[in-house]
């Protein structure tokens, strides 16, 4: 048998390497050949959400580095471990960036998995999964949120078997032992993990002054051409209209040179409101965004509480609830880095809705939306949360789930039709 481990600990953390050696000794023991793969020093780019995978090198990102080869060690393993710090309840942007192409191993098509779509599955087995994290300090919130996204992760890397918890990175080794030991051994109890809750997320009492200045972060890699963007501008142009100054910067642009970065960072200092608009990548936020979200926070360490934060996530899912494990991340950050937690907005199906085009300029299914996010411009604008009644009419599918699955379907058949690929949509390159 063959056991992956993924280690998404950061330059200077010596946490992987240490619980990566207590695995390979216990993994031999249960007859488990172990590789150990340190993703930093891999060279793994960011996914660029192309859907290249799907419609040109199905089950192959179009991507050639690391991620490739990594891929397939994954299809052909047993059991993947995934070790990382713990990053506002999510991974971290190491063990994150090589999970964003997981999207290649399973298929564009659609399929109902307890009641929620999915995308089917690329490969008939896919490896175990135990998922391992560790925070240098105790934190009821964060542990839960990352509890959850392991299970979520479960359930779209199609896991039969599954485990995950907490590790105290400088407990001893008898300890350190001990408790590793109790996550393989969960793996064997997968009846008591039928599922983890999520933290509450709700937003905090208003803002004390009303605010004077917006800043839109689109954490999509199609930036001006993307839903995240359209869904955001149309929400900064309705605080425009109540007479706010705002700012739009998008966040895959700010990586490309320190300088860049600096001007985000001096743009959310300056700030009163932020609003985070982005698309969901595997459960929770894209990696460039955990890397920028992990920037802004050491620079916001020691300040007082400044600012609100606001978060729009969009999914490829009807179902606008897979959002909220994100956006529970997003809430976290929020109040580890000195901000007021305005609310969040969670949109199912984004780009079925808005396919990148302005939103103002769409009619029909999109006006109920259009509605809501004025109500939530007038409620921010005066300095308060997110009104809970938008926030549901915006969360409502557009149209019913079985209707989206069965179009969703045939538009991936049809762009693969275009690019001639049809007849190896559903290839297994990896076997």
């Amino acid at each position: 048998m063959k056991a992956l481990i993924f280690d998404g600990s950061p330059e200077g953390d010596s946490t992987g390497e240490r619980v990566a050696g207590v695995l390979a000794e216990l993994l031999a023991v249960q007859g488990y050949e172990s590789e150990h793969v340190v993703l930093r020093k891999k060279t793994i780019g960011n996914c660029s959400g192309c859907f290249g995978c799907w419609l040109k090198t199905p089950g192959i990102c179009v991507i050639d580095d690391d991620n490739r080869e990594l891929s397939r060690r994954f299809i052909g393993s047993d059991l993947l471990i995934m070790l990382t710090p713990v990053t506002f309840g999510s991974y971290s942007p190491e063990l994150k960036r090589m999970l964003d192409h997981f999207i290649a191993n399973v298929s564009p098509f659609f399929m109902t998995v307890r009641g929620e779509t999915h995308h089917r599955n690329r490969y008939a087995h896919y490896p175990d999964l135990l998922v391992t994290g560790w925070l240098d300090h105790r934190d009821e919130v964060e542990e839960a949120l990352f509890r959850h996204l392991a299970w979520r992760n479960s359930i779209n890397f199609y896991a039969q078997r599954s485990s995950w918890g907490i590790i105290e990175p400088s407990a001893a080794s008898v300890t350190l032992r001990e408790q590793v030991t109790g996550l393989l051994q969960g793996l064997d109890k997968p009846s008591a993990l039928p599922g983890e809750n999520l933290p509450d997320a709700a937003a905090t009492s208003a803002m004390e002054v009303s605010p004077r200045k917006a800043l839109l972060l689109v954490g999509s890699p199609r930036m001006a051409h993307s839903t995240s963007a359209s869904l955001g501008g149309y929400l900064l142009d309705r605080l425009e209209a109540q007479g706010i100054e705002t700012e739009t910067i998008h966040i895959y642009k700010a990586l490309h040179g320190p300088g860049k970065l600096r001007q985000l960072l001096d743009a959310v200092d300056n700030a009163d409101l932020c609003i985070l608009s982005f698309p969901l990548y595997i459960d929770t936020i894209p990696a460039p965004l955990l890397s920028v979200l992990q920037k802004i926070h050491e620079c916001r360490k020691g300040k007082a509480l400044h600012g609100g934060f606001v978060a729009i996530a969009n999914s490829g899912f009807i179902e606008s609830s897979q959002n909220e494990t994100a956006l529970a991340v997003c809430s976290a950050f929020a109040g580890a880095s000195g901000f007021r937690w305005m609310g969040s907005i969670t949109i199912g199906g984004g780009e079925g809705l808005a396919h990148g085009r302005p939103l103002a300029e769409l009619g029909g299914p999109v006006i109920p939306y259009k509605k809501a996010f004025d109500r939530v411009a007038q409620s921010l604008a005066a300095g308060n949360p997110v009104p809970e009644d938008a926030r549901r009419q915006l969360a409502r599918p557009f149209v019913p789930a079985w209707i989206y699955r069965l179009v969703g379907s045939m538009e991936w058949k049809k762009r693969a039709r275009h690019n001639g690929v049809l007849h190896k949509i559903d290839d297994q390159p990896y076997l």
